[in-house]
């Protein structure tokens, strides 16, 4: 993909002035008595054009190594492109999510890394859904992430990467660090070793629930049976589980008629946000009419000690509701009572519909 991106003629500068890039120059012990003189910077937009362009990224990696003093060089360069994807990785708002594993010193994979960076998209949906499996102790339960060669490696080539919508390529970054590892196979995208089918806008039936707000970004896809309203919608709701249940409601229409439609037809349907929380998966199975919806309540946030969420399902003659989170639970105390700030919490965000979700508790 990379050697297609770039034309013949900026192909032949690459090798006529050696990719253009400054390397920075080693000390002898014969300048030790002269004056030291900072080495030339290696800008950004010279290490991104050395990540994007097949080329480039050759011409630097042989430049270097036909250095006299390839062993300062190459530290030198690594430590600029490291400097670079942080910078890369602030400007994303990753800053505290994802960082540098000390064990990635490989130039070429940090340049290929710089690349999938870059071309990752927008991550601030992502980042909630990230903490979640953290405070679920998903991936060591530990933030930063720490990337390493292997996650790198793992992504597979850039013609792969770059055949992926960007919440795709997201998981191929970090998926295995919080308990969801991609795998490109030959039938295509496996999920935590499960198919992941991307489904295409025009392959949705008219009355699709998900066909109006289709994001190529973040598409439509099925996993586990389920058609999820996007890429995150569906990793949001493997996470739906994640944490010790605390309350509880099951109705029908003829036990609880009112609770029945307020959770079928408007909090498991309805278009986010849903009690001022815009962190929500929702899923269906349209053969059967089944909906399934994640809310998270709390845990999305880097204050946040603890995560807490409703899952709602819903069919023709069910509904249900279930409270999860992962608050420490208090010694002595019975059911919804162990979790005293999640209690407190989801009736606060609730409001009125407290009693909806959680009946008597």
């Amino acid at each position: 993909m990379a050697a297609a991106a770039s034309s013949s003629s900026a192909t032949a500068a690459d090798r006529d002035h050696g990719a253009g890039l400054p390397l920075p120059q080693a000390t002898s012990s014969s300048d030790q008595d002269r004056p030291t003189l900072s080495p030339p910077p290696l800008s950004s937009i010279v290490i991104s054009k050395a990540a994007h362009l097949e080329d480039t990224r050759r011409a630097l990696l042989s430049q270097i190594n036909d250095d006299q003093d390839k062993e300062s060089i190459t530290s030198a360069v690594t430590q600029l492109v490291k400097e670079h994807i942080e910078a890369q990785l602030a400007a994303k708002g990753l800053e505290g999510i994802i960082t540098l594993s000390a064990d990635l010193t490989s130039l070429d994979l940090l340049l290929r890394l710089a690349y999938f960076i870059d071309k990752s998209g927008e991550w601030t949906a992502t980042v909630p859904i990230v903490r979640v499996a953290k405070h679920q102790g998903r991936g060591g339960g530990q933030l930063p992430i720490e990337l390493r060669s292997a996650d790198v490696e793992g992504v597979g080539s850039r013609a792969v990467f770059d055949g992926r919508c960007e919440a795709v390529r997201q998981l191929s970054l970090i998926g295995r660090h919080i308990g969801m590892e991609l795998e490109r196979v030959n039938d295509g995208e496996r999920l935590d070793g499960h198919r992941l089918t991307i489904r295409k806008a025009q392959t949705l039936p008219a009355d699709h629930p998900f066909r109006n707000g289709y994001d190529e970004a973040n598409p439509v896809c099925e996993l586990l049976g389920l058609d999820h309203a996007s890429v995150r919608d569906a990793v949001l709701n493997e996470l739906g589980h994640g944490g010790s249940l605390v309350a509880h409601q099951d109705v029908t229409p003829y036990s609880n008629a009112p609770i029945y439609d307020r959770l079928r037809r408007v909090l498991a349907t309805q278009p986010p946000p849903v009690w001022d929380r815009c962190t929500i998966s929702t899923s269906h199975a349209p053969a059967t009419g089944y909906f399934e919806r994640v809310i998270l309540l709390h845990g999305g946030e880097a204050h946040d000690t603890f995560a807490a969420h409703i899952i709602i399902y819903t069919h023709t003659n069910f509904a249900s509701s279930r409270l999860y989170t992962t608050e420490r639970p208090v010694d002595g105390k019975k059911r919804a009572a162990r979790f005293p700030q999640t209690v407190r919490l989801a009736r606060e965000v609730l409001g009125a519909d407290a009693h909806v979700v959680l009946g008597g508790n």
